[in-house]
């Protein structure tokens, strides 16, 4: 009886751990073509008026876009967006199409200056920020009357650790039940 116990226990362990190797194995995989994110120039200036394009590549699809402007030491988000598609919020406009996506502004105004934080999610979450200067400002410190801005925080909860741990959960647990 004792050995039956040990063969039985031994062989659950065995099947466990091939089951989490597999997992393993899959996630790097997974992990194993980059997204290879290039950008246009990280800080810019435009003047008052004109038009401004900023805009990011990756070698795989967008899944999301996530785009934030902090501007007189507040953030606000300007787009939460799952690709692909056209987008447009006030003066801003986002066009996404598999790995490209671009920010315009066609007539840059007071309000449009400021640190731009993107989150771009393909394979990878890639973060990049711009800096937008608006050339032709009354001073220099003069705030963006118009804009409205929200205090808020970007999620920094990652989906993907989520999913694998529900997974190895579920792999667990079904090895566990057929044992």
């Amino acid at each position: 009886m004792l050995a039956y116990a040990v063969t039985s226990s031994s062989g659950l362990f065995l099947r466990t751990l091939w089951a989490l190797l597999l997992l393993a194995a899959s996630l790097d995989a997974y992990n194993t073509i980059w997204d290879n994110c290039s950008c246009t120039e990280r800080e810019m200036s435009v003047y008052r008026g004109n038009r401004m394009v900023m805009a990011c590549n990756i070698s795989n699809t967008f899944k999301e876009v996530t785009i934030n402007l902090t501007a007189c030491g507040k953030t606000r988000t300007i787009f939460n967006q799952m690709p692909p598609g056209n987008y447009s919020k006030e003066s801003w406009q986002l066009q996404i199409q598999g790995g490209q996506a671009q920010l315009v502004i066609t007539n840059a105004q007071d309000i449009h200056a400021g640190e731009y934080s993107w989150m771009l999610r393909g394979r990878q979450r890639n973060y990049t920020d711009f800096i937008l200067n608006v050339i032709g400002l009354a001073t220099k410190k003069q705030e963006p009357t118009s804009l409205q801005v929200h205090d808020e925080s970007p999620t920094t909860v990652r989906t993907e650790v989520i999913f694998v741990i529900i997974t190895i959960i579920i792999i667990i647990t079904g090895i566990s039940a057929f044992a």
